[in-house]
């Protein structure tokens, strides 16, 4: 999008290129792709479980051992550049196939200076599942490496707790493979992620901030929404004035806060999301409020 700042001058703050965008809609069917457009949460898009970043060729033949003919071969349309691997998805289609500081020679039996290169040819080999041959220099070494194209739906919000104010679900997939410490509460699914804290709750009010994670009330650990309801519906919190929580943000560093529970304007309310399929109903949400023993 662009701004004017100052009057009558064009300003290009940021964009999204046109082909990330049509690889987003073609599978929700609203490019003509499909007879009835698909809902959101059953979408699946072919997606890179890496990150990319540029490398001269220059650097690329002195520092990773690259040989003139691999320059020459890696060179076109004027790009004396190549592509580095500076990130891997834990977990990930590419995990274990590939490694962080690869340099990308060929995909597929082509040439790729551009992220959006790679992309289109392991979207073309997502439609057949095969696994599609990357050859990389590694260690100053050219390996080949068998990757599966990558597909990814959303893993959706199918639950949500409301405790003190704050809202919490599992860590959702985007979250863990964001990097950083990986530690069982940070895990896709695990944990009580929270990203949002209700103005003028318990939390609110006594300065708890988002986003982080909700570890430990007073002694005991809170691993999942299960873990917390079951320490709440065994009255072990029942009658406390005040409760001692401890949160964790994604680097690691732990904050202790005492809350004052308000059971009455404030009470631990759980969202659930019903079933899906292609063919039936829309889900519905069913609201559960949870009380003390």
């Amino acid at each position: 999008w662009f701004a004017q700042s100052p009057a009558g001058k064009k300003h290009y703050l940021a964009g999204i290129p046109m082909p990330v965008l049509v690889v987003l809609l073609r599978p929700l069917g609203l490019l003509g792709g499909t007879s009835q457009p698909t809902s959101l949460h059953l979408a699946r898009v072919p997606a890179l479980d890496c990150e990319f970043e540029e490398l001269s060729l220059a650097k690329a033949r002195r520092y990773h051992g690259m040989r003139l003919e691999q320059a020459e071969g890696c060179s076109k349309d004027g790009r004396r550049s190549v592509l580095l691997l500076s990130r891997v998805t834990t977990g990930g289609a590419f995990d274990g196939r590939l490694a962080e500081g690869d340099v990308v020679l060929r995909v597929a039996g082509k040439a790729v200076t551009r992220p959006q290169e790679v992309e289109r040819l392991m979207e073309k080999h997502s439609r057949s599942g095969e696994e599609v041959c990357w050859r990389v220099l590694r260690s100053k070494k050219e390996v080949e490496a068998q990757v599966l194209p990558s597909v990814r739906a959303t893993d959706g919000t199918s639950r949500l707790l409301v405790f003190l104010g704050i809202v919490m679900r599992g860590t959702p997939r985007a979250v863990a493979e964001r990097g950083g410490p990986v530690r069982p509460h940070t895990r896709p699914g695990e944990g009580l992620y929270f990203w949002h804290i209700f103005p003028g709750s318990p939390a609110d009010t006594f300065g708890l901030t988002a986003p982080g994670w909700l570890v430990q009330v007073d002694e005991d650990d809170t691993p999942s929404i299960d873990g917390l309801l079951e320490i709440i519906h065994s009255g072990r919190l029942k009658g406390r004035e005040w409760l001692r929580c401890c949160t964790m943000d994604a680097d690691g560093r732990q904050t202790v806060k005492a809350l004052q529970p308000d059971a009455i304007f404030w009470p631990t309310v759980e969202l659930a999301r019903g079933a899906t399929s292609d063919d039936g109903p829309k889900p519905r949400w069913s609201r559960t409020e949870h009380s003390d023993g």
